[in-house]
């Protein structure tokens, strides 16, 4: 008598290198869609053997190791089973793939494949019921997923989009925001645990990076790398302290100066740096081409120094701030009177105030205050911190960047941040890397193409 197979055991091996089989060259993850979403012939099914089968409940793809879908439910020959579902190109992979010798295994309860080339065996011996696809599969589909692989354009499907409705944009634009937060803050749990669990430094490396806008981005973690908060609590009261130890550790005050302001502050730094034993960030990594100059490392290094002079160096206080507004006033800041007539040090220029204004606060709270607010929310259960950092999300307008901008020109508009970040998601983890199978827009498109074919006769 066979085992009862009722749930996975959830171990076994990491899946193998996909190698695409001529008999089904579009890799296995397509036939687990086509078994999934049920697009294929479903009359009459039978097993390699004949047995007939009834699909109650596909089960659901996974993505981890062990079978690829979980929760199925099939009848064969009038048996209910309730397992695992594994699918391959051909039968003879069960073998090549080692799952024979796998318990991990052992609760399959059918074996879907496009070809049916070998009778396959579970570790304790069970001949698995095999259905075999490749005549019920219609062409129609495989054309549909083969354009989407092959196009070149901005996003796979850009030239369908005109025939998706907004009802399968809204629910899947909100899954996606939530999962660029879910994402984000999984990176900043690893980087937390690298700081010793200490959260307000995470924030203010965070905070420097938004500072730091794309392309300084990482020359500004390395600053704060190298300026312990410790030593930002001693100075924030003064900011002309503060804009020493920032300039100081980030390289900038490395040169002999003209101007007594860069001088005062060389000497500044000097002395907190040896009192502190700092050592400065290296100046070739930051970065002053081919942008605009009021946003040089410089000027955000000196409007960064006013926001830690805000708050006193107590950075929390930032993601403890109630309304929208009362965080854009504090973030809104203006740098330093040496910088009204300078971009960067001995530079005089046609004075102008160096103003954070709006959009660069909002850069700030999009960037570090919402992933910071989302993570302390999910580390410590706390869901009003979650629902914060997305309301936060909802009340700000969408940045501006060359992603959003494509999205717009195929007529997909970001009209607040929430759906400006869902759609940087989409564009990063879905469309370039081609992963159209799960995508809700990808799938939408690969049924119509079916459906299509289907209302107007069979096509093979």
């Amino acid at each position: 008598m066979g085992p009862t197979i009722r749930s996975i055991s959830g171990f076994g091996p990491a899946p193998l290198p996909l190698v695409l089989e001529p008999t089904f060259p579009y890799g296995e993850d397509l036939l687990q869609f086509i078994w999934a979403e049920g697009l294929f012939e479903t009359h009459a099914l039978r097993t390699t053997d004949r047995r007939t089968v009834e699909v109650v409940h596909p089960g659901r793809i996974q993505r981890n190791s062990g079978p690829d879908l979980h929760d199925a439910r099939i009848r064969v020959d009038g048996q209910l089973w309730a397992g695992t579902v594994e699918v391959h190109a051909r039968s003879s992979e069960w073998n090549a793939h080692g799952h024979q010798y796998d318990p991990a295994y052992d609760n399959v309860v059918l074996h879907v494949v496009h070809e049916h080339d070998a009778e396959v065996r579970t570790s304790r011996g069970r001949l698995l019921p095999t259905l075999e696809l490749h005549a019920r599969i219609d062409s129609a589909l495989l054309t549909s997923h083969a354009r989407l692989m092959q196009e070149r354009g901005f996003v796979p499907c850009a030239g369908a989009l005109g025939r998706i409705g907004a009802e399968h944009w809204t629910s899947w634009l909100d899954q996606l925001a939530v999962e660029r937060m879910e994402r984000r803050a999984q990176t900043l749990r690893s980087e937390l645990a690298s700081l010793r669990g200490d959260l307000a430094c995470l924030f203010f490396h965070q905070l420097a990076r938004a500072f730091g806008l794309k392309v300084n981005a990482e020359p500004f973690g390395m600053l704060a790398n190298a300026v312990p908060l410790r030593v930002i609590h001693r100075v924030a009261a003064d900011l002309f302290r503060t804009e020493a130890v920032l300039f100081g550790q980030a390289g900038l005050l490395q040169v002999d100066f003209v101007d007594a302001y860069p001088r005062g502050l060389q000497q500044e730094h000097h002395h907190i740096a040896r009192s502190h034993g700092l050592r400065p960030a290296p100046l070739a990594s930051w970065k002053f081409g081919r942008m605009r100059p009021v946003n040089f490392p410089t000027i955000r290094i000196a409007q960064m120094a006013q926001v830690l002079v805000r708050c006193r160096g107590a950075l929390l206080d930032l993601l403890n701030t109630g309304a929208l507004m009362e965080l854009r006033a504090l973030l809104e800041v203006t740098a330093s009177d040496y910088w009204t007539d300078h971009f960067q040090f001995d530079r005089p220029a046609t004075p102008c105030p160096k103003r954070l204004g709006r959009s660069g606060a909002d850069h700030v709270i999009i960037n570090a205050v919402v992933p910071v607010l989302f993570t302390m929310g999910r580390l410590h259960g706390d869901q009003r911190q979650v629902d914060k950092a997305m309301d936060l999300l909802r009340s700000l307008p969408a940045e501006s960047n060359s992603v959003v901008a494509g999205w717009t020109s195929l007529g997909v508009k970001a009209d607040r941040a929430v759906r400006g970040q869902a759609l940087l998601e989409l564009k990063d983890q879905y469309c370039t890397r081609r992963r159209c199978l799960n995508c809700a827009i990808g799938n939408h498109l690969l049924r119509a193409s079916v459906k299509q074919v289907a209302s107007s006769g069979p096509r093979r």
